[in-house]
C-alpha cells in the first residue's frame, strides 16, 4: 500500500472509530439509566422493551467498533497512530465491561421484580394490572442471558485478538476550568471528559 493511501486510510479508520466510540458511550449511558429504573415506580413493559432495544443498539455499535478497530490494527501505522489505536482499544474494552455489569444488574433486577409464586411480586408499580392477588410485571426478558453471553464472548475475542497489554495505557482525567490544566498532549480533543495515554 502506498504511504499516502495508507495515511488516508488510517485517518478514515480513526475517524470512524472515534465517532462509533462516542455513539457507543451515549447508547450505553442511556441503557444504564433504564437499568437503574428497573424495579422502581417507572418499571413496566415499555421500560423493559426500551432497555432491550437500547441494549441491541449498544451491541450493534460494539460489533461495528470491533470490526473497525481490527481493520485499523491490520494496517501499517506509525507510533502515534499505534498509541491512538491502543487508547481507543482500552476505552472500548472498558465500555464493554461496564455494559456487561449493567446487563448483569438488569438480569438480577428483572429476576427479583418479576411475578413469583402465585403471580405475587415484591413491588406494585401502578403501571400493571392485578393478577392472582398481586401486581403484574413483565417477566425477565428471555434474551437477557443471550445478551450477556454475547458481550462476554466479544470481550474474550477482543482480549485475545490484539496484543495490547492494558497496563501500558494510563487513564487520565482532563480537569475542568478552575481545577488546573491537563497536559495538552494527553487530551483526545475538546470537550473530552477523560482519556488515557500509553505509558
Amino acid at each position: 500500500m502506498a504511504p499516502g493511501r495508507g495515511a488516508a486510510s488510517g485517518c478514515r479508520a480513526r475517524g470512524v472509530c472515534m465517532a462509533t466510540q462516542t455513539a457507543l458511550c451515549k447508547a450505553a449511558a442511556g441503557h444504564r439509566q433504564l437499568v437503574l429504573q428497573l424495579g422502581g415506580s417507572a418499571d413496566g413493559p415499555q421500560l423493559r422493551e426500551e432497555r432491550h432495544r437500547r441494549s441491541a443498539e449498544v451491541r450493534e455499535l460494539s460489533v461495528g467498533l470491533q470490526s473497525a478497530l481490527l481493520a485499523w490494527l491490520r494496517q501499517s501505522m506509525g507510533p502515534q497512530e499505534r498509541r491512538e489505536l491502543e487508547r481507543l482499544w482500552v476505552l472500548f474494552l472498558s465500555a464493554l465491561e461496564l455494559f456487561l455489569q449493567d446487563l448483569c444488574c438488569a438480569h438480577h433486577l428483572c429476576s427479583i421484580f418479576s411475578p413469583g409464586v402465585g403471580g405475587v411480586t415484591p413491588l406494585h408499580t401502578g403501571l400493571g394490572g392485578w393478577r392472582g392477588g398481586g401486581p403484574e410485571l413483565p417477566p425477565v426478558h428471555p434474551c437477557l442471558e443471550e445478551e450477556m453471553e454475547q458481550v462476554r464472548a466479544m470481550l474474550v475475542e477482543m482480549e485475545s485478538t490484539a496484543n495490547i497489554p492494558l497496563w501500558t495505557v494510563e487513564s487520565m482525567h482532563v480537569v475542568g476550568p478552575g481545577e488546573g490544566t491537563a497536559p495538552a498532549s494527553h487530551s483526545s480533543g475538546p470537550g473530552t471528559g477523560s482519556c488515557c495515554r500509553v505509558l
